[in-house]
């Protein structure tokens, strides 16, 4: 039998609580960390922990989170620790709160909820610290099954860019095609976790590009007969990439079959109807609605009424006839046609400030300019958040005073991942220290704009920026 060590969920954003309260409690403990302001309640994205722990100082925020909890059955019959400062005077909230769960002072040490963590495990295990409690082989086999596909997650998002480097034309093609087949799948009633693998699963649905001569992917002209030929091969050689991958099965289904028509006449195999599995159904009809939205090297990219045309002629004969009355219904809710791709004259830039009113002003400003599309964040967190999602941004300008996680330790990180390394970081602060600069100047910022700044500058600034990048 395999020991089975104590999971404890924290939800804070003090990131070394932690490591603080397993040196008090020793060996025998699991920790995993959640943000507060993007809570997660499982470990892996299906282990629910044996102990959860709440340490937010924002009372309406752990409010929330605290009716989030009490609203979920399985969640609620967790223990639950919150932490809570002692002069706190919101004594309605603390109420509620008190009703819920557990509290503990909030302290430097950590000592009391470290105690607690321990009277709690020793209730479960009939009064003794019983560090032999112990799980079926099944069982921890299964938790560490799903930690690896929370791995494996990551690493489909890493691999989903190399199709990207192929061509300028299919940058953001795999994570907007991803976006809209989660939407799909959402509106036919689709679970989270099915709406997740289907995501994960058209992430990489042209991985079989990287195997196709570049003569060939970037030709301007009309493709020969041959050419052709060895195009289709992407979806073969895709499958072949991923065929040791069972775990999600999805992953092989929308590589080898997303050009499969619903009439019998796509490739490689000619499957028509419901013999398509569904997920290549809406994944062919996410692909498709992208390549139309987008500037190729043989053509430019349609309008939003003309998409709409190509879906409604090809409905039952291209498309799952259901599957296409979903694209229109997306096609009617995106008044401002948001879903598509940016001009590559386009640039997408990311605001991160913990200032409304920075943001609004910063946003007020570039939205004068067309060339320009705005993506917010209020925290360094958020922000790290997007950068995992968003896929082809091209410029940052990032707060360097802000709670929590401050622009020097965002900008750390967005310069530890491979992704995100080489984007360009603009500073826009009212902290001009030397040290600040120092600290900046070191790990690579672009450049600086002041607070207070003029338009012009801040115009003047970022285009010199982007321009370098080009």
């Amino acid at each position: 039998m395999l020991q089975r060590s104590r999971k404890i969920l924290i939800i804070s954003d003090v990131e070394d609580i932690g490591q603080s309260i397993s040196k008090i409690l020793g060996p025998g403990y699991e920790f995993f960390l959640s943000p507060a302001d993007e809570p997660v309640f499982t470990i892996g994205g299906r282990t629910l922990p044996d102990v959860l722990v709440l340490d937010i100082a924002a009372p309406d925020l752990r409010a929330e989170i605290a009716r989030t909890i009490h609203n979920d059955e399985r969640i609620s019959a967790l223990d639950v620790i919150c932490l809570m400062n002692e002069d706190e005077d919101d004594e309605k909230t603390k109420r509620f709160v008190s009703d819920l769960f557990t509290i503990v002072n909030r302290s430097e040490d950590f000592h009391e909820v470290a105690e607690k963590i321990k009277s709690i495990f020793d209730e479960i295990n009939g009064g003794t610290d019983n560090t032999d409690d112990e799980k079926s082989d099944d069982e921890i086999l299964a938790e560490s099954q799903s930690c690896l596909n929370n791995m494996s997650y990551q690493l489909i998002k890493a691999i989903s860019l190399l199709a990207e480097v192929k061509d300028p034309c299919f940058r953001g093609h795999s994570r907007r095609s991803a976006s809209l087949a989660k939407e799909i799948l959402k509106r036919m009633g689709g679970t989270e976790e099915e709406q997740m693998r289907i995501y994960y699963a058209a992430l990489v649905h042209d991985i079989g590009m990287v195997a196709i001569p570049d003569h060939i992917v970037g030709k301007r002209a009309s493709l020969s007969e041959e050419e052709f030929n060895d195009l289709r091969q992407h979806t073969i050689i895709g499958s072949k990439i991923f065929s040791g991958v069972t775990q999600i099965p999805e992953i092989n289904q929308g590589i080898r079959w997303h050009h499969e028509r619903y009439d019998g006449t796509g490739y490689p195999d000619g499957l028509s109807g419901e013999d398509i599995p569904l997920a290549a159904r809406i994944i062919a009809a996410a692909d498709a609605y992208d390549s139309m939205t987008s500037e190729m090297v043989y053509r430019s990219s349609m309008g939003q009424q003309q998409v709409r045309e190509e879906f409604i002629k090809g409905s039952g004969t291209q498309f799952d006839p259901e599957i296409a009355k979903i694209i229109l219904s997306i096609i009617y809710d995106d008044k401002n046609f948001e879903r598509r791709q940016i001009s590559k004259n386009d640039w997408k830039i990311l605001l991160v400030d913990d200032d409304p009113m920075i943001l609004k002003m910063a946003e007020y400003i570039l939205s004068r300019y067309k060339q320009y599309k705005i993506l917010q964040a209020s925290s360094g967190r958020a922000a790290l958040k997007i950068l995992r999602e968003e896929t082809d941004i091209d410029l940052i300008l990032l707060d360097v005073e802000m709670p929590l996680m401050d622009g020097i330790e965002t900008l750390i990180r967005i310069r530890s991942d491979e992704l995100t390394r080489s984007l360009p970081v603009i500073f826009v602060t009212a902290d001009s220290s030397r040290e600040t600069l120092s600290k900046a100047l070191k790990f690579g910022i672009s450049g600086y704009i002041a607070k207070p700044f003029t338009p012009t500058f801040f115009v003047k600034k970022i285009n010199e920026i982007l321009n370098k990048n080009i």
